[in-house]
């Protein structure tokens, strides 16, 4: 994900491509497209600038090939483009190339000078590398490039799967540590031991939910009102928390026939909910606001938070309601 602000401008673009003037004919493109076609890394479309680089609009091959040759370039280009600036993330290029059937994206500056453009080729790569990341990331292991190869060495594959698992054997350790100082309460009520695994992965599950959708829209829309969006992941949070709390109320009087049970572990599962929805979703967009990664909140570091946070909030709430019903 975010890695280099700059990574798009840097390693990402050729400045190698058709660029014309307004009043530059058809003629005068196919002409340069005979001489020097092979000198262009991509000659799908022809950017027409003005005498400042500032990008006004595209033409596709298409258009050229089928329009007379006397025919300018400012009567037949295409205004309202799609453009990516130089700063954003080179997976917003890939959404946009997707959303709108483009062979390869123009790279603007923030005052619209053409700067280069993400070729075909090159939005694949970008495509393949994000989509790998992403899943190696979700899973706790550290993306290396021979990671795929049967032929890579085995102490480097530990070094890559070792530092999640140790943050994961560190924070189960933490939970360990936080249900035996409610020793006391699970004594009293040993049931309270048996949801700890429902209401753990149903917090964990609705969490990743928020946080891969967050994070994917920050990579392809990272313009988009983090207020709005925050308010609406928490009124899912707020239906889902409801939803499976009167689950899980009538699992607790229906299977179990104890009231008391069934508005502990009601109360807690919306709490719970609720509370991880809206901090899966707040972390990731602080994170962003920061400039940092919003997806290294994910994986095991987000389950290890999830999972301690979710048992404090039991527990907690097993603790007051015990002592008042």
């Amino acid at each position: 994900m975010i890695d280099d602000q700059h990574s798009l401008i840097d390693s990402k673009i050729t400045r190698n491509f058709l660029s014309f003037r307004p009043n530059d004919t058809v003629g005068a493109v196919r002409l340069t497209l005979k001489q020097k076609a092979k000198q262009f890394a991509s000659i799908g479309y022809v950017y027409v600038t003005d005498h400042n680089g500032v990008l006004l609009g595209i033409v596709s091959l298409k258009e050229i090939l089928q329009a007379s040759d006397g025919l300018i370039l400012e009567d037949m280009m295409n205004r309202n483009f799609i453009s990516v600036k130089f700063h954003s993330h080179p997976e917003r290029a890939v959404y946009l190339a997707l959303k709108h059937g483009l062979k390869a994206i123009p790279v603007v500056d923030n005052e619209r000078h053409l700067v280069g453009i993400v070729t075909h080729g090159t939005l694949l790569s970008i495509f393949h590398h994000e989509l790998h990341e992403d899943i190696f990331r979700a899973g706790g292991v550290h993306h290396i490039k021979e990671i795929e190869s049967i032929e890579t060495p085995v102490n480097k594959l530990v070094k890559a799967r070792f530092p999640s698992l140790l943050l994961g054997l560190i924070g189960g350790l933490m939970a360990a540590s936080i249900v035996t100082s409610f020793e006391g309460v699970l004594n009293s009520y040993i049931i309270l031991a048996s949801f700890i695994p429902a209401i753990v992965y149903l917090t964990d599950a609705v969490g990743t939910q928020s946080q891969t959708l967050v994070v994917r829209l920050i990579a392809t829309e990272p313009k988009f009102s983090h207020k709005r969006y925050l308010l609406r992941e928490m009124k899912i949070g707020f239906v889902l928390g409801g939803s499976f709390s009167a689950l899980l109320f009538a699992a607790g009087i229906l299977g179990w026939g104890s009231l008391d049970l069934a508005i502990i572990i009601g109360t807690s599962i919306f709490i719970s909910m609720f509370f991880q929805t809206f901090f899966a979703t707040y972390i990731s967009i602080m994170l962003q606001r920061m400039r940092s990664d919003p997806a290294t909140a994910s994986g095991p570091i987000a389950t290890i938070i999830s999972d301690i946070t979710t048992i404090v909030i039991y527990f907690t709430i097993a603790t007051i309601l015990l002592q008042v019903l």
